[in-house]
């Protein structure tokens, strides 16, 4: 993301079915960067705290540079040096707007949204026309649900910069989540991703959005973010899922088995990939898949029945029956497991 917006507010959403349930959904883990990319990363982060110092030992009250620093910090948690950087400088001037935006993200990343608050508005007090603290006070008004007051400040970012794609997302959140207006909320994305082609919140949430809806037009965003992020299990996982909502079933196992190779304790992946190949009829694959997420999260009812329904249609009722009593150990009210140990019994 090009802006540093605090929230992350992502749309990925994770489509786990099973054979006698609803589509549920997840809450995905972060993206997985390749290791060389991340060792990028730190590296480079590192070169630049170095160069900071460096600047600060020869000019220890250069308020830019120490603006800069506690940015960097910030970006590497290090939040007790962040605030010591931050506080020096608002002890010299403390109508600075930068650091007045700093400590409002530090009162973020600290659960004390009341200091995040009070920073950014006094920042939009110092400077009317300063973007970054108007957007970050509407998507702070956005997570406690103030959408009127999001909209109002989004509209006024959107005034003095008209191709804020930041600007354009966050329009497209209080669209959905405001008016539930998918519609809508799916114009103002796009305009996001016309203004950054490399918009990625943009392009999940046009991805997930098209593909709950069935909308092959979301297969396209899906490859773009992959061509962006690679490695993304996140990103591989919802091609997947929408190719397994249109049973193209070979697409959904490539997608499924990358996300098990990126993150081999993805249980869902592995449940999903245990579920196609129960609806293939491969019920040895199907078996093992269920066998793998359970070693990895072995509370897991979904996972032991859908293994129990294998051993099932394999004809080792005595296995099948151990499965589905133990799905009904962890949740007595699952249908299937019900119905599959009555099937096992007669």
């Amino acid at each position: 993301m090009k802006y540093p917006l605090l929230f992350a507010v992502t749309a990925t959403v994770l489509f786990a079915c099973q054979p006698t349930e609803n589509a549920s959904t997840s809450e995905a883990e972060g993206n997985a960067a390749a290791p060389t990319e991340l060792q990028d990363q730190v590296d480079a982060s590192t070169r630049r705290l170095d160069s900071l110092n460096n600047l600060i030992k020869d000019d220890a009250f250069n308020l830019d540079v120490l603006e800069a620093r506690a940015q960097e910090y910030l970006r590497r948690q290090n939040l007790r040096y962040a605030a010591a950087d931050i506080a020096a400088v608002l002890a010299e001037d403390s109508t600075r707007v930068r650091a007045l935006e700093l400590w409002g993200d530090l009162g973020f990343a600290t659960n004390k949204t009341r200091e995040s608050r009070d920073a950014w508005t006094k920042c939009m007090q110092q400077d009317p026309t300063y973007v970054p603290c108007r957007l970050k006070m509407a998507e702070l008004y956005h997570i406690v649900t103030e959408f009127e007051k999001s909209a109002k400040l989004v509209d006024e970012v959107l005034s003095l910069d008209p191709k804020n794609p930041e600007a354009h997302f966050l329009k497209g959140l209080l669209m959905r989540d405001a008016l539930a207006d998918t519609a809508r909320a799916l114009e103002w994305f796009q305009r996001a991703i016309d203004l950054d082609n490399d918009y990625l919140e943009a392009l999940d949430m046009c991805g997930v959005l098209y593909s709950v809806q069935g909308n092959p037009l979301a297969l396209g965003y899906f490859n773009r973010l992959l061509e962006l992020e690679p490695e993304s299990r996140n990103f591989t996982y919802n091609r997947g899922a929408f190719y397994m909502g249109q049973n193209r079933w070979n697409e959904a196992i490539e997608d499924f088995t990358r996300c098990v190779q990126l993150d081999p304790r993805d249980i869902e992946s592995m449940f999903n990939l245990g579920y196609i190949h129960l609806q293939l009829k491969v019920y040895n694959t199907a078996r093992d898949y269920f066998s793998q997420a359970i070693s990895v999260q072995p509370v897991n009812h979904r996972a032991y029945y859908g293994r129990g329904y294998a051993h099932e249609m394999l004809g080792d009722v005595t296995n099948a029956a151990r499965d589905y009593e133990t799905a009904l150990s962890y949740n007595p009210n699952h249908r299937g497991s019900q119905e599959g140990l009555r099937r096992t019994r007669n």
